[in-house]
């Protein structure tokens, strides 16, 4: 008998590739897509219950990778190109 997976690895699995050395933010972030995945993929019960807005859930979804788990840490805010001043 062959177990079908619901197209996403069990919260073991994760740890396995590295949660552990995740920042805080990043495993809350992890929570909030093991929490998306385990109730039907419902956006409007997972933001309710984390209390964060669909905006922050959809930017951090398509952000999201679930072979690379640093993909849930925070980016740099320091600008990439400076106007040179003339």
């Amino acid at each position: 008998m062959q177990i079908k997976g619901l197209g996403w690895p069990p919260r073991s699995r994760y740890l396995e590739r590295g949660a552990a050395e995740l920042s805080r933010e990043a495993r809350t972030r992890l929570a909030w897509f093991d929490y998306y995945e385990s109730r039907g993929r419902k956006v409007a019960s997972t933001c309710r219950h984390f209390g964060i807005s669909r905006q922050t859930f959809y930017r951090w979804q398509r952000r999201y990778d679930p072979q690379d788990l640093c993909t849930l840490e925070d980016r740099s805010h320091r600008p990439q190109h400076r106007r040179r001043p003339t």
